[in-house]
């Protein structure tokens, strides 16, 4: 019977290799662009170009309302200042 590192040698033998072969990693490279960190880096504005409540936004703009729309209101709520009357 063979023993177990003849029966890995014999198998490693019979692998492929790769047609390039490994680099070794740069993770503890002084260099941030390397080992790609986000720290410090330059990366766009994803962020939206003004919020929602600074423009009509949903009901508000679709329907041309000049605030909330009261029945958006909570039931006990629904006459208040600022609302918009849409019922």
């Amino acid at each position: 019977m063979a023993s177990k590192a003849q029966i890995i040698d014999e198998r490693k033998a019979n692998l492929e290799l790769p047609e390039q072969p490994p680099v070794a990693s740069d993770f503890n490279s002084a260099d941030a662009r390397t080992v790609n960190v986000g720290a410090g880096g330059q990366q766009e504005n994803l962020g939206l170009a003004g919020t929602a409540a600074s423009s009509g936004a949903g009901r508000e703009a679709k329907d041309n309302l000049s605030g909330l729309p009261n029945d958006a209101a909570a039931q006990g709520s629904k006459n208040k200042e600022g609302l918009a009357d849409t019922t």
